[in-house]
């Protein structure tokens, strides 16, 4: 059984959430590490947002083109917005052609004060060739990077996947000291992008929520009130390692976003607090001012998909569409304020997709049915202002109510120029993502002083290629083995060690090739190694110094003596029992209680007998919340236990 096909059926693994007080937030598909060197580091520093409106937003309504106006409200009696009056469409640009002019629906003020700071840009009938009408079927084109055509309809990765595991090779998914962050983050959704989906990993997922970094807590679904102390040697026992592997990278993470949450800041009390896409960006520019690296964040609004009450009857201007363009627009403005008043504006773009546009007739029930193509935003201090692309020519709406021929651009043609122009990537890695063909046809939509030279492109071309890097456990010592395909100016390797997966060492150096265009295999042994659970890193160093890291590998060395700790009652109210069963020996130690941030919050000394101990905890001073507990004795054994609940 392979590890894609054991998550498969572990689900709750890969879709784990943490709770920060009122925003979804999941980590995805965190392979790859920062490691490449990049000489420009404001472009090693931007993000990207990206914002689903999910359900397939109406753009006719939401950019209303003036000068069809008399053929526009003709084709909408229940739905078209009035044209005059306190409640008419905001006229967007006066300074575009008349042809070109539109009107916001009413209840976009927000985004036409955005426009008018040169913070937004708009593009128009954007899509893809034959389009699919299926919510599900089409966000899975628009997160793959297919079309309808039967080559590029059934992709089985995500383009953001393909895009950070060519941009940042070799990070086998565990945090660690050079990237603690996630790659990914899914805000506001419980199920796993498909976007993130890579073709190596499965993608790894935590949620948070709200503003309160009190109230993050983890559900990740546990193997026991603790990790096994023995895994079966058995290729059930490979899959049950790599399931706790996940789990203690899971709670690294969970650490790591409270750290940064706490330690970030919202500069503005602009937000409306009963948005969820508000508190999403909310949070977004909270962690990024903490210091958190993440280069790709999903959100999500909606849902947009308005077959009925899009409207109420009388009154076009108001319903369950006005609402959705109002929190849109209101929460980008607010975020907008903030990042700029935090001065971090420079290195976050946002851009919005919905999975497709709506007909242009109304449907006869305040409402309209599924259409092909729509209009993109881009937002940021980056962003070319203005309008591209022309309106939809409502003369030539077919009998069904749909458009005719109005595709302009294909939303891949905006991927690319974003992972290129705003984040850098080669040519190379555009390739990965399946959208170098449009790197041909890139789309003016970065401010010209904003694009990235070539000079600073990322790339993933690494000095060595690695087959593979091992660890294995064979008579309690450690075999690590591993394989290039080639190398290029490889001085030497060094292998590295961690007790956490966190703090590593350096443990030995082995020569490398040099230059070689064969395979060639490398092997060391551990004599000594840690007891319980270690991470090994391997490190390519070149002939001028510069370095590059490669897989992390767990292996876990069975007790020879018994070491056993339960906790209880859990949750706790007044006491905790701490019991262990040992047969290492009578040794000292210490029991410690950390708040999820990492701040100690009790310590006491203890003394463990062989045999069994009951240690009670007084925490009754301790208030309301999710704490982590660790026992550590002085004879080297640890135990961990990261869901203590105080009542």
């Amino acid at each position: 059984m392979n590890r894609r096909k054991f998550f498969k059926i572990t689900s709750p693994l890969a879709a784990t959430p943490l709770i920060l007080g009122g925003t979804s937030i999941r980590a995805m598909a965190a392979h790859q590490l920062l490691q490449n060197t990049i000489n420009c580091n404001e472009v090693a520093e931007r993000i990207l947002v990206i914002i689903h409106l999910k359900g397939g937003n109406d753009s006719l309504n939401t950019l209303v083109p003036i000068s069809q106006y008399s053929t526009y409200a003709g084709l909408r009696p229940t739905l078209a917005i009035p044209d005059s009056g306190n409640r008419g469409y905001i006229p967007l640009d006066s300074g575009l052609s008349q042809e070109q002019q539109v009107g916001l629906h009413p209840d976009m003020a927000s985004f036409k004060s955005l426009y008018e700071d040169a913070k937004v840009g708009v593009i128009q009938n954007v899509g893809y060739d034959l389009h699919n009408l299926s919510h599900f079927k089409s966000t899975e084109l628009w997160m793959s990077g297919g079309d309808g055509s039967i080559a590029n309809s059934n992709i089985q990765t995500g383009w953001m996947g393909r895009y950070l595991k060519a941009s940042y090779p070799g990070y086998a998914g565990v945090p660690n000291e050079l990237m603690m962050d996630p790659l990914g983050l899914q805000l506001g959704e419980s199920k796993p992008s498909y976007g993130f989906l890579s073709d190596s990993e499965f993608s790894m997922a935590v949620n948070l929520t709200g503003q309160d970094p009190n109230g993050l807590y983890s559900q990740l679904t546990e193997l026991g009130t603790a990790q096994m102390s023995a895994v079966p040697n058995s290729q059930y026992g490979q899959e049950l390692q790599y399931a706790m592997n996940l789990q203690n990278s899971m709670s690294l993470y969970s650490e790591r976003l409270s750290r940064v949450f706490t330690q970030g800041t919202n500069a503005v009390n602009n937000y409306n607090t009963d948005s969820k896409l508000a508190n999403q960006l909310k949070t977004v520019a909270k962690l990024v001012s903490g210091g958190c690296k993440t280069k790709v964040f999903l959100l999500k609004i909606g849902t947009f998909d308005t077959h009925a009450e899009q409207a109420e009857a009388g009154d076009a201007t108001v319903g369950k569409h006005a609402r959705l363009l109002k929190d849109l627009s209101d929460s980008m403005k607010a975020f907008q304020e903030d990042i700029t008043a935090l001065g971090i504006d420079q290195k976050v773009l946002t851009v919005t997709f919905s999975e497709f546009g709506r007909k242009a007739t109304d449907n006869g029930a305040l409402g309209t049915d599924h259409g092909t193509v729509g209009s993109m935003f881009l937002f940021g201090s980056a962003v070319k202002a203005g309008m591209l692309g022309t309106n939809p020519v409502l003369a030539n709406v077919d009998d069904t109510g749909q458009y005719s021929d109005e595709l302009q651009y294909d939303y891949r043609q905006v991927y690319a120029t974003l992972l290129q122009d705003w984040l850098g990537a080669s040519d190379s890695i555009v390739a990965e993502t399946q959208f170098d063909n449009h790197l041909n046809h890139k789309l003016p939509i970065i401010d010209d002083a904003q694009v990235v030279s070539p000079d600073c492109y990322l790339t993933n071309i690494l000095p060595i290629t690695l087959t593979y890097f091992n660890a294995e456990v064979l008579d309690e010592k450690v075999l690590l083995k591993w394989q290039t395909a080639s190398e290029i100016n490889n001085a030497f390797f060094i292998i590295e060690r961690s007790q956490d997966g966190i703090n590593f060492e350096d443990l030995f150096e082995v020569n490398g090739a040099g230059n070689s265009n064969i395979p060639i295999n490398y092997s060391e042994w551990d004599e000594t190694p840690l007891p319980g659970t270690s991470y090994y890193r391997l490190k390519q160093v070149d002939y001028d110094g510069r370095e590059s890291t490669h897989n992390i590998e767990v292996v876990k060395l069975s007790d020879k003596t018994e070491f056993s700790v339960n906790m209880y009652p859990n949750p706790a109210n007044r006491y905790i029992n701490v019991a262990i069963n040992s047969t290492v020996g009578n040794t000292a130690g210490t029991i410690s209680i950390f708040t999820v941030n990492g701040q100690l919050v009790k310590q006491i000394s203890v003394d463990v007998y062989s045999g069994s101990s009951k240690i009670p905890v007084n925490v009754a001073n301790i208030s309301n919340g999710q704490y982590l507990v660790k026992l550590e004795l002085e004879n080297g054994h640890y135990y961990t236990n990261n869901h203590l609940i105080q009542r």
